[in-house]
């Protein structure tokens, strides 16, 4: 079955000036050219589109992670830091008690 599509003479133009317009296409040749290239462009960009989503969540896990790493080290720092400060104020009243190192 043969449909006729109506189109203007800027558009005729168009199609006529893409590269998939070769010598002996029909217009029938080249909306399928068009057709198939959208559908690949789509897929491409849908495939892509699922590896950005994917890498963005592993980037959001990662982040998660490091912030939690990150309080830990905290934690331990001022842990770290408050147990210095005792041996140091026991090392100091040890000396003044006469004791020696």
């Amino acid at each position: 079955m043969v449909t006729t599509i109506k189109i203007s003479e800027e558009t005729r133009e168009r199609l006529l000036s893409l590269d998939l317009a070769e010598k002996g296409k029909t217009f029938d040749m080249v909306v399928n050219d068009l057709i198939t290239f959208y559908r690949e462009t789509k897929k491409k960009y849908s495939n892509a589109h699922k590896k950005y989503e994917t890498s963005s969540k592993a980037w959001e896990k990662q982040q998660h992670r490091y912030g939690r790493d990150l309080r830990a080290y905290e934690q331990k720092k001022h842990l770290y830091e408050k147990e210095k400060q005792t041996r140091e104020k026991l090392l100091k009243w040890a000396k003044s008690q006469g004791f020696k190192e």
